[in-house]
């Protein structure tokens, strides 16, 4: 059998979905109040108190917003070389030209490398850290330019600090980080003036600091508002797929999920013939427990069955309840010989675990192995006639098609 982590890197995109929904899943069903307490969200820094949803928060904010931030970075260093125009009119004499090429130069090596790392990088934190450096490293450029302009007026200075504030809160990244990099921007643009432009007079430097201070507080906190719903609306999403996909007594898969992930395990079969079993289970004179204990006892039943089985299963493994009493599994990287031992297993552990009724609760299974053009409902045909001839051989039992 050929080991999963063997595979290429297509077939394991195949996986990566399926078990991010498993963790979702176990984050919202540890229990009514845990489930919230992860969803916390920290008002200060607008991060999740839950280290992994946030993580799975900023990967997916990340990765969407990649796609606007790559031409960002084209205009921003198209910007900056256009901005050799007007720096050469500024320019009190020609004695600075060879450095205004020379940091434009540097600049545009830069945000070159910034495009490649947000281009090919996966990491995500690190990416986010490095958008942060590369910041402040053409911040201090800009700063140490500014002595090469005798002529450019204060007022403009500030506005040209307000966009470039703007920009740093644009550009994708961190929120608790955007604000570092704001007020280091902030705090070394005022003091590089009292050393460059010394001619600023002290009111009117006063009120451009305080003005700009209030501006981005203003974005910092649009900014924060806008972040902190985005993360409220990403945990209703959450819990809607969740919901749509889970059945609500035993949350597990329902039907709807589980065709979904027939469907893409049907075409990972075919494109890399590795094995996959399908085994289907009912439970046997169901009717007589809700007959006799009532159907609260028997959704007990229910519920206990399915974490009895998530016991005896892989991570990689999809259970889901096929409808009343039916559930059924599908089992990647399997083949039927493995399936019949699991569902023997499962069998077993049913039959002798107390589930406090005073009888004993069997199940009878059918088991069968994804073949060659098999589709759908072909599989499903097929493992539903298995699982009624162990019904009529006594129930209790596996039936797969070597014993027909």
């Amino acid at each position: 059998m050929k080991s999963l982590l063997c595979l290429t890197e297509d077939y394991l995109e195949f996986i990566k979905p399926m078990e991010k929904y498993r963790e979702s899943k176990t984050i919202y069903f540890e229990g009514t109040m845990k489930a919230k307490d992860k969803y916390l969200i920290n008002k200060f820094t607008c991060r999740f108190k839950d280290k992994r949803l946030e993580q799975e928060y900023f990967d997916r904010t990340m990765d969407a917003d990649k796609k606007y931030t790559q031409p960002l970075i084209i205009l921003i260093s198209l910007a900056f070389l256009l901005f050799i125009i007007p720096e050469l009119l500024l320019l009190s004499s020609t004695s600075g030209l060879g450095e205004i090429f020379l940091i434009r130069f540097m600049t545009l090596v830069i945000l070159i490398g910034l495009y490649i790392i947000i281009r090919q990088g996966s990491d995500n934190k690190k990416i986010a850290y490095l958008i942060s450096i590369i910041e402040l490293v053409l911040m201090f450029i800009y700063f140490s330019t500014m002595h090469t302009f005798a002529s450019l007026d204060f007022l403009t200075s500030v506005l040209n600090l307000i966009v470039l504030i703007s920009v740093i809160f644009i550009i994708p990244n961190m929120f608790i980080n955007k604000i570092v990099v704001s007020a280091i921007v902030y705090m070394g643009f005022f003091i590089f003036p009292n050393q460059i432009l010394s001619n600023v007079d002290s009111g009117l430097y006063a009120i451009a600091m305080t003005n700009t201070f209030l501006i981005v507080l203003m974005i910092a906190i649009v900014h924060h508002r806008v972040n902190y719903f985005d993360r409220i609306k990403f945990v209703n999403e959450k819990e809607l797929i969740i919901l749509s996909e889970t059945d609500p007594l035993t949350k597990i898969y329902n039907r709807a999920r589980f065709d979904s992930e027939m469907i893409k395990w049907i075409k990972i079969k075919d494109r890399y013939d590795n094995p996959i079993a399908i085994i289907l289970m009912d439970f046997d004179y169901f009717k007589e427990v809700n007959d006799q204990h009532g159907h609260l006892k028997g959704d007990k039943v229910l519920v206990e069955t399915a974490r009895l089985v998530e016991t005896l299963i892989r991570e990689t493994d999809v259970f889901a309840r096929w409808g009343g009493e039916e559930f059924i599994l599908l089992l990647p990287e399997t083949d039927r010989s493995n399936a019949i031992k699991l569902a023997e297993r499962i069998r077993e552990t049913i039959c002798t675990f107390d589930y406090g009724l005073g009888t004993t609760i069997t199940c009878s299974f059918g088991v069968t192995e994804i073949y060659d053009n098999d589709n759908l409902y072909s599989v499903f045909d097929r493992v539903d006639e298995l699982l009624y001839t162990a019904k009529d051989k006594g129930r209790n039992i596996v039936i797969s098609e070597k014993f027909t």
